[in-house]
């Protein structure tokens, strides 16, 4: 059980304050402000362009906000969150098997690896960890992707489109093991066109149209058991 909440496991929390992202003439974003703590899911809604991707790339750190800025707190001073970004591509070595990809993750994290296995069964591609990633089909590549980001054993999950490409019941295990990995007191933060079912598991939703915020939601911790 490698997703199950550690007491040890520091709880942080991140705030976006009026982020505007603005590349040449294009607004990505605009006055963009969110925030989420451990233990939440905020699921990020809205068609392509409508700036998801560069608000994850901004909370990741990856690019910096024209305008505004971001924040985390944490419940130890001082200490900064491990982010783990799962983005539109899987990041797997193609030549080597799914279990020896997510087995690398964990040991390069100083892990165990043989939690590899367990993060495989759960993602329901362990029947494909013999085969080198590169035989596997996209849906499978990305639940692949996804077993060896949480074999780093991160603070902060950011995932964009996490069921793009996935059939029912693929998305049905994908969006189960995110709402495990709010439980375990992970920070979840998704960018997702599947509003419908990012739904069933956020805490907060937020649409953005053409980079700016249209509607916020919150969601009740007791609807997500229902």
């Amino acid at each position: 059980m490698v997703l199950l909440h550690s007491p040890l496991r520091p709880h942080f929390a991140v705030r976006a304050a009026a982020v505007t992202k603005v590349f040449g003439d294009t607004i990505a974003l605009w006055d963009v402000s969110i925030d989420c703590g451990s233990g939440g899911l905020l699921a990020v809604h809205g068609a392509n362009g409508s700036g998801k991707t560069t608000l994850l790339r901004i909370v990741a750190g990856l690019t910096a906000p024209t305008r505004g800025r971001v924040a985390w707190t944490s419940d130890s001073p001082g200490l900064r969150p491990r982010i783990g970004l799962l983005g539109h591509a899987n990041h797997l070595f193609d030549e080597l098997t799914a279990i020896e990809n997510v087995a690398l993750a964990a040991r390069l994290a100083g892990r165990d690896e043989t939690i590899a296995i367990d993060l495989l069964g759960r993602l329901a591609v362990d029947a494909n960890a013999a085969r080198r990633t590169r035989d596997l089909s996209a849906g499978s590549r990305r639940r692949v992707g996804l077993a060896r980001l949480l074999a780093t054993d991160p603070d902060v999950l950011l995932v964009d489109e996490p069921f793009a490409g996935l059939d029912e019941r693929a998305a049905d295990t994908v969006g189960r093991v995110l709402g495990e990995a709010r439980d375990a007191g992970r920070l979840v933060l998704i960018a997702t066109h599947d509003g419908a079912r990012s739904r069933l598991i956020a805490t907060r939703t937020v649409e953005l149209r053409a980079g700016r915020i249209r509607t916020t939601e919150s969601i009740a911790t007791e609807a997500l058991a229902t």
